[in-house]
């Protein structure tokens, strides 16, 4: 019996590793690479697989294959085990072989022990570091997760010429395409000019990425409306000026550390809000910074749940 219960409790342990380590791997794939069809979610889907192969994990679900460590095999997403985070190469593909490497320190202690215990210790490979990157990534996560209980996690490092970091998207019960995204931003002209780059954004009316997106952007419309009415609205009791979102120009934030701005729906973009430090920071201090930020829209995010069918201001 006593035997019965450890094999049960190693048992649970294993799926419980690959669980997270699916997880974790998932959050590196940009979100505009999630295979369609299929969720965003980075739970699993269908049958989860793990095997090893000559010093490399390959784990899949019914949607995507991850390997990490050595080799390939036509997965759709290879991820380097390094002794430190590196940049692996220059793309300009951003599946297949990642650009960035996975490392001890990116997986946490009971993790990365896993990773060893199944295809040994990571390799040492020369290329540029990403330390102060992941650092960053980690510094940012640590600090909002807390406040954005649910909301998933991904990875942006090559979609965009001007910006670095999460784009955090809300949960998918909420059936909402609104995403914040925190980390570095710069002027692609201007690469060392990397400071505190914040948006709290959503997909205009009609501009889909997926078919599956119609019904939660009609609804981000109506909750676009309500964040901006100029009596109730969450994002206008940010604003000096109530009627903000009548204009289609930015209406700056004084009060906020920063260059904060209000982007009226008007101007056709897809940020609500827009925000930039005015300096660069260390890692912990530009956390910080976006943790202000977000906890001002806490207001905000917490009308999102809503699936509004209507609107009526009497």
């Amino acid at each position: 019996m006593q035997s019965m219960r450890m094999a049960m409790k190693k048992k649970d342990f294993r799926e419980t590793m690959e669980k997270a380590l699916f997880h974790r791997l998932w959050m590196e794939v940009d979100f505009d690479d999630h295979p369609y069809p299929g969720s965003h979610s980075p739970e699993p889907q269908g049958e989860l697989k793990m095997s090893t192969d000559e010093g490399a994990i390959i784990i899949a679900d019914e949607r995507i294959t991850f390997r990490l460590g050595k080799g390939g095999d036509g997965e759709d997403s290879i991820h380097r085990w390094t002794n430190e985070p590196i940049k692996i190469n220059n793309g300009p593909k951003r599946m297949g072989e990642h650009r960035w490497s996975i490392s001890p320190k990116d997986l946490g202690l009971t993790l990365s022990a896993f990773v060893a215990v199944k295809i040994g210790t990571p390799s040492t490979i020369k290329g540029t570091s990403i330390l102060n990157e992941r650092v960053l990534l980690g510094e940012i996560m640590n600090k909002l997760s807390p406040m954005l209980e649910e909301w998933t996690w991904h990875l942006e490092v090559d979609n965009k010429k001007d910006r670095m970091g999460w784009y955090i998207r809300a949960p998918n019960e909420w059936e909402s395409l609104f995403t914040i995204f925190v980390g570095l931003g710069w002027n692609p002209k201007i690469n060392d000019d990397k400071r505190g780059f914040l948006l709290f954004e959503r997909a205009p009316p009609g501009e889909l990425d997926r078919a599956d997106e119609a019904e939660a952007n009609r609804l981000d419309g109506l909750r676009t409306v309500a964040l901006c009415n100029d009596q109730r609205g969450a994002l206008s009791k940010l604003a000096t000026n109530p009627k903000w979102a009548h204009e289609p120009t930015p209406h700056h934030i004084s009060d906020m550390k920063g260059d904060v701005q209000l982007w009226p729906p008007s101007m056709g973009r897809w940020p609500l809000l827009v925000a930039r430090q005015n300096e660069a920071t260390g890692a912990k201090e530009t956390a910080e910074w976006a943790a202000e930020i977000v906890t001002s829209l806490l207001p905000s995010i917490s009308t999102l749940p809503a699936k509004i069918e209507g609107l009526n201001w009497q």
